[in-house]
């Protein structure tokens, strides 16, 4: 949910954090969910839970996998905030160099696709039951500038999310720059609901460092909507384990990193995402969705838009 992206809208109906043990689940109880073509896959993924009444639980993939991620940081300036995207970028490149085996494969397509995920068992959001998920992609016939260059623009959003609203995409709350191909801004995202259920919404840091071709969209903390989500604590003060709700809704959180570079024999570019997303709505739906659904699309996207017809 980067920049102003309407990610997935989500309605949960007697929804609860996943439990190792859970039962035959009732059409009626099952978690409803509304979309946009952000998610193509999950249409069929939730007539497939309709119809065959399964919700398994995500809590039994990944168990032999650890690590932790990157809070949410009280951003209150310019140095703030670079601050935190030192800590942002130090993260993605870490996540990506860990071993996979300590990642759990959640699909692959030969050796044009890789998606993993692992556990949080460190840090702020170790209480989420989320995971974190991380992908590889291979597109032939691809320029890495080009795609980067396009994918930092309100309208490289619609790479992620179809459906997103490029003005809005635009619209920043507060933007530092540290030289010509460095700079971050504090973006606030969207996320209408159902009728019935309270909308969600992001505060975020974007972090463009275009040198690199490093792009990532965290949550923070920002005096422009004051509050922040379960999992910081102000000084002082208690944190709630429930979802806080203000007058611009439920605030979710999200960390979201995208890095691209040229293949050694430059005839392609690898694509490597790293995506966890908290919209309060329980954890077996989030990782159902993340795990499972997000990155094939957006890389048949990518690959659509980008890619070559052949590897020659």
């Amino acid at each position: 949910s980067c920049r102003t992206s309407s990610v997935l809208n989500v309605c949960v109906l007697n929804s609860q954090p996943s439990s190792p043990v859970i039962s035959e689940v009732k059409p009626q109880a099952i978690i409803m969910v509304v979309v946009a073509p952000y998610f193509a896959m999950l249409p069929l993924l939730v007539a497939i839970f309709v119809r065959y009444k399964i919700i398994i639980p995500p809590t039994k993939w990944c168990k032999e996998t650890k690590g932790g991620l990157l809070g949410e940081e009280y951003i209150q300036s310019k140095q703030d905030a670079f601050k935190y995207a030192s800590k942002a970028v130090e993260e993605g490149y870490s996540i990506w160099d860990e071993p996979s085996t300590n990642w759990e494969t959640m699909h692959k397509d030969g050796d044009k696709l890789h998606v993993e995920s692992r556990r949080i068992t460190e840090g702020p959001f170790a209480t989420s039951g989320i995971l974190v998920t991380r992908a590889t992609g291979t597109i032939i016939g691809a320029d890495a500038d080009e795609i980067y260059d396009h994918f930092i623009t309100p309208e490289g959003l619609l790479l992620l999310d179809p459906t997103m609203d490029v003005e809005e995409a635009a619209r920043y709350i507060e933007r530092y720059t540290k030289d010509n191909k460095t700079y971050v801004d504090v973006h606030k995202s969207f996320n209408a609901m159902p009728p019935g259920v309270t909308d969600r919404y992001h505060l975020v840091l974007n972090g463009y460092y275009t040198k690199e071709r490093y792009f990532f969209c965290k949550s923070i903390v920002h005096d422009s909507i004051p509050g922040a989500s379960p999992y910081f604590e102000f000084a002082n003060e208690t944190s709630s384990t429930n979802p806080i709700q203000d007058e611009h809704g439920v605030r979710a959180v999200n960390t979201f990193h995208f890095h691209i570079q040229p293949t050694q024999d430059k005839k392609g570019v690898v694509v490597r995402m790293i995506n966890y997303v908290d919209f309060q709505v329980g954890s077996t739906m989030m990782n159902w969705l993340i795990s499972k659904a997000f990155f094939p699309g957006v890389y048949e996207r990518i690959e659509a838009m980008f890619g070559g017809a052949s590897e020659n």
